[in-house]
């Protein structure tokens, strides 16, 4: 399947952490984003994950009410949630599990260890990073991967700091952060 997701308004900067995660999974893995907004980043690996050919569980999570004034200042802000569905029905194939709810109340939705890659990328405060590390942190199984984007925004680059004194920082503009999880 060929890659549409530069058809899609939002952000989207950090496709080597999704590359690696599809190519070192196995059949039966269970892939979760957080903050999906109208889909970009989230049809890049719902791509990824179909032409890998492997059984792999991508779940979406977001409330679809945006996270702050770019999102709030969208002229299409109240349809969202169906632009999302709308561009992800696009990838044939793909086991997706939609999630319309704020992250920590998600997680609950999961056992412990049954994640093997979290990405966090929905409210950028510190308040919602550590929320959101917190709750999704003891849902990656061991050897599993849990990271996110934009880094270097204050609120998120202290809350990873909190929980990950060293983070691994991704070479795509060092907006990217990520921690295998050991323990």
């Amino acid at each position: 399947m060929k890659h549409f997701y530069e058809e899609i308004e939002g952000w989207f900067q950090f496709s080597k952490p999704y590359l690696e995660a599809v190519a070192s999974a196995r059949d039966g893995a269970v892939f979760v984003e957080l903050g999906c907004w109208k889909g970009r980043s989230a049809s890049f690996m719902g791509v990824e994950i179909v032409n890998s050919g492997k059984a792999i569980e991508f779940n979406c999570v977001d409330h679809w009410k945006g996270s702050d004034d770019v999102h709030l200042a969208d002229s299409e802000i109240k349809n969202i949630a169906k632009i999302f569905r709308a561009n992800m029905k696009r990838i044939d194939g793909l086991n997706l599990v939609i999630h319309r709810s704020e992250s920590p109340a998600a997680a609950e939705k999961f056992a412990d260890e049954s994640c093997d890659f979290v990405w966090i990328d929905a409210g950028h405060d510190y308040a919602s990073v550590l929320a959101d590390i917190n709750a999704w942190l003891p849902k990656v199984k061991r050897g599993g991967v849990i990271g996110g984007d934009d880094y270097p925004m204050d609120g998120v680059g202290q809350a990873v700091r909190e929980v990950f004194p060293k983070p691994e920082i991704g070479t795509e503009r060092g907006w990217s952060w990520w921690r295998v999880r050991k323990v």
